[in-house]
Protein backbone atom coordinates (compact mmCIF):
# COMPACT_ATOMS: atom_id res chain seq x y z
CA UNK A 1 0.00 0.00 0.00
CA UNK A 2 0.97 3.48 -0.47
CA UNK A 3 0.58 6.62 0.97
CA UNK A 4 2.13 10.12 0.78
CA UNK A 5 3.90 12.53 3.65
CA UNK A 6 5.04 15.66 3.11
CA UNK A 7 6.08 14.66 -0.60
CA UNK A 8 7.50 11.23 0.12
CA UNK A 9 6.06 8.21 -0.81
CA UNK A 10 5.77 5.81 1.78
CA UNK A 11 5.39 2.16 1.30
CA UNK A 12 5.44 -0.77 2.99
CA UNK A 13 8.33 -1.96 1.70
CA UNK A 14 10.38 1.21 0.72
CA UNK A 15 10.67 5.23 0.45
CA UNK A 16 11.03 6.54 -2.71
CA UNK A 17 12.98 10.06 -2.70
CA UNK A 18 10.52 12.40 -4.88
CA UNK A 19 11.57 15.99 -3.42
CA UNK A 20 11.96 18.38 -6.54
CA UNK A 21 15.78 19.16 -6.69
CA UNK A 22 18.22 21.49 -7.51
CA UNK A 23 20.37 20.29 -11.08
CA UNK A 24 23.47 22.17 -10.28
CA UNK A 25 25.82 20.09 -9.85
CA UNK A 26 28.45 19.65 -6.93
CA UNK A 27 31.75 19.04 -8.20
CA UNK A 28 34.38 17.69 -5.86
CA UNK A 29 37.82 19.79 -6.73
CA UNK A 30 37.99 20.43 -10.90
CA UNK A 31 36.96 17.03 -11.51
CA UNK A 32 34.19 17.12 -14.86
CA UNK A 33 30.92 15.77 -14.29
CA UNK A 34 30.46 12.25 -15.78
CA UNK A 35 33.66 12.27 -16.84
CA UNK A 36 35.71 9.14 -16.04
CA UNK A 37 39.03 8.96 -14.21
CA UNK A 38 41.33 6.29 -13.26
CA UNK A 39 40.23 4.73 -10.24
CA UNK A 40 43.05 4.18 -7.55
CA UNK A 41 41.65 3.52 -3.80
CA UNK A 42 43.34 6.85 -2.67
CA UNK A 43 41.34 9.36 -4.79
CA UNK A 44 39.11 11.65 -3.80
CA UNK A 45 37.55 11.96 -7.20
CA UNK A 46 34.40 10.05 -7.55
CA UNK A 47 32.23 10.77 -10.97
CA UNK A 48 29.20 13.31 -10.33
CA UNK A 49 25.68 12.54 -11.54
CA UNK A 50 23.08 15.05 -10.81
CA UNK A 51 19.55 12.69 -11.41
CA UNK A 52 17.62 15.93 -12.67
CA UNK A 53 19.84 16.16 -15.40
CA UNK A 54 18.41 17.13 -18.97
CA UNK A 55 19.76 14.05 -20.60
CA UNK A 56 17.79 11.73 -18.85
CA UNK A 57 15.74 13.30 -15.73
CA UNK A 58 12.51 13.38 -17.60
CA UNK A 59 13.15 9.10 -18.51
CA UNK A 60 10.49 6.96 -16.76
CA UNK A 61 12.32 5.21 -13.50
CA UNK A 62 12.48 1.32 -14.11
CA UNK A 63 8.45 0.92 -14.66
CA UNK A 64 6.77 2.72 -12.22
CA UNK A 65 5.39 6.11 -13.10
CA UNK A 66 8.04 8.42 -11.97
CA UNK A 67 11.06 9.92 -13.25
CA UNK A 68 14.32 9.54 -12.56
CA UNK A 69 14.78 13.44 -11.34
CA UNK A 70 11.61 12.86 -9.06
CA UNK A 71 12.89 9.10 -7.64
CA UNK A 72 16.44 8.09 -9.01
CA UNK A 73 18.46 8.37 -6.04
CA UNK A 74 19.89 5.18 -5.52
CA UNK A 75 20.21 4.38 -8.73
CA UNK A 76 21.90 7.52 -9.83
CA UNK A 77 24.38 6.90 -6.85
CA UNK A 78 24.63 3.04 -8.18
CA UNK A 79 25.52 4.93 -11.63
CA UNK A 80 28.47 7.00 -10.51
CA UNK A 81 30.03 3.92 -8.03
CA UNK A 82 30.03 1.94 -11.36
CA UNK A 83 31.14 4.80 -13.67
CA UNK A 84 34.29 5.54 -11.32
CA UNK A 85 35.14 1.70 -11.55
CA UNK A 86 34.92 1.62 -15.29
CA UNK A 87 31.34 0.76 -16.27
CA UNK A 88 30.04 2.85 -19.30
CA UNK A 89 26.99 3.92 -17.32
CA UNK A 90 25.09 6.87 -17.00
CA UNK A 91 22.06 7.25 -14.64
CA UNK A 92 19.85 6.98 -18.45
CA UNK A 93 21.44 3.81 -19.78
CA UNK A 94 21.89 2.06 -16.03
CA UNK A 95 18.48 2.84 -15.87
CA UNK A 96 17.42 1.42 -19.30
CA UNK A 97 19.88 -1.93 -18.75
CA UNK A 98 18.26 -1.97 -14.76
CA UNK A 99 14.91 -2.35 -16.45
CA UNK A 100 15.79 -4.63 -19.05
CA UNK A 101 17.54 -7.16 -16.61
CA UNK A 102 14.95 -7.06 -13.88
CA UNK A 103 16.59 -4.56 -11.72
CA UNK A 104 14.19 -3.00 -9.75
CA UNK A 105 11.01 -4.49 -7.62
CA UNK A 106 8.16 -2.75 -7.65
CA UNK A 107 8.88 -0.96 -10.65
CA UNK A 108 11.51 1.37 -9.42
CA UNK A 109 13.28 -0.23 -6.29
CA UNK A 110 16.83 -1.47 -7.39
CA UNK A 111 17.53 -4.69 -6.42
CA UNK A 112 21.17 -3.70 -5.44
CA UNK A 113 23.29 -6.92 -6.56
CA UNK A 114 22.12 -6.59 -10.32
CA UNK A 115 24.55 -4.13 -11.09
CA UNK A 116 27.37 -6.71 -10.14
CA UNK A 117 26.77 -8.25 -13.36
CA UNK A 118 29.22 -5.53 -14.50
CA UNK A 119 31.95 -7.41 -13.22
CA UNK A 120 33.32 -4.46 -11.29
CA UNK A 121 31.47 -4.68 -8.05
CA UNK A 122 29.78 -7.48 -5.51
CA UNK A 123 27.15 -6.31 -3.26
CA UNK A 124 27.72 -7.18 0.28
CA UNK A 125 24.70 -5.92 2.24
CA UNK A 126 22.75 -3.26 4.05
CA UNK A 127 24.68 -2.29 6.91
CA UNK A 128 24.25 -0.06 9.51
CA UNK A 129 28.20 0.93 10.05
CA UNK A 130 30.26 3.14 12.11
CA UNK A 131 32.27 5.61 11.13
CA UNK A 132 35.73 3.51 11.31
CA UNK A 133 34.29 0.77 9.54
CA UNK A 134 32.83 3.30 6.83
CA UNK A 135 36.17 5.09 6.42
CA UNK A 136 37.93 1.85 6.37
CA UNK A 137 35.72 0.87 3.33
CA UNK A 138 36.21 4.22 1.95
CA UNK A 139 40.01 3.56 1.80
CA UNK A 140 39.80 0.34 0.74
CA UNK A 141 37.91 1.77 -2.69
CA UNK A 142 34.71 0.24 -1.50
CA UNK A 143 31.27 1.79 -3.09
CA UNK A 144 29.37 2.84 -0.32
CA UNK A 145 25.64 4.14 -0.80
CA UNK A 146 24.26 6.10 2.20
CA UNK A 147 20.54 6.57 2.89
CA UNK A 148 20.11 10.00 4.13
CA UNK A 149 17.23 12.54 4.79
CA UNK A 150 15.27 10.21 7.09
CA UNK A 151 15.22 7.44 4.46
CA UNK A 152 14.35 9.75 1.56
CA UNK A 153 17.34 9.56 -0.32
CA UNK A 154 20.40 8.17 -1.52
CA UNK A 155 23.98 9.55 -2.14
CA UNK A 156 27.57 7.97 -2.46
CA UNK A 157 30.04 8.38 -0.26
CA UNK A 158 33.69 9.54 -1.13
CA UNK A 159 35.59 10.48 1.64
CA UNK A 160 35.99 10.95 5.11
CA UNK A 161 36.39 14.25 6.07
CA UNK A 162 36.63 13.35 9.32
CA UNK A 163 34.61 13.94 12.89
CA UNK A 164 31.47 11.96 12.07
CA UNK A 165 31.84 13.99 8.37
CA UNK A 166 31.43 12.48 5.65
CA UNK A 167 32.03 13.88 1.40
CA UNK A 168 29.39 12.64 -0.65
CA UNK A 169 28.20 13.08 -4.25
CA UNK A 170 24.91 13.64 -3.82
CA UNK A 171 22.48 13.28 -6.83
CA UNK A 172 19.93 14.95 -5.72
CA UNK A 173 20.95 18.13 -3.92
CA UNK A 174 23.57 20.61 -3.84
CA UNK A 175 24.43 19.22 -0.58
CA UNK A 176 29.01 18.02 -0.54
CA UNK A 177 28.41 16.91 3.03
CA UNK A 178 26.38 14.52 5.36
CA UNK A 179 26.94 13.85 9.26
CA UNK A 180 26.84 10.21 10.21
CA UNK A 181 23.64 10.79 12.20
CA UNK A 182 22.27 11.93 9.14
CA UNK A 183 22.81 8.44 7.76
CA UNK A 184 20.12 5.88 8.61
CA UNK A 185 22.22 3.13 6.36
CA UNK A 186 24.65 1.88 3.72
CA UNK A 187 24.20 -0.16 0.53
CA UNK A 188 27.47 -1.65 0.58
CA UNK A 189 29.73 -3.04 -2.88
CA UNK A 190 33.51 -4.65 -2.84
Amino acid sequence: YQRRVRGLVINTLFIECTTVFDSAPVIPLSHPVGESIDYNTTSPYWVLYKQCDASWGSHRLGTCTLTICQAGCAMSSVAMMLKTKGVNVNPGTLDTWLTDHGGYANGCDIIWSKPDAYGKTVFQSIETASESAICSGLSAGHGIIANVRGGSHWVLLTSCAGGGVYNVNDPGFNQAQYHQSDILREAVYH
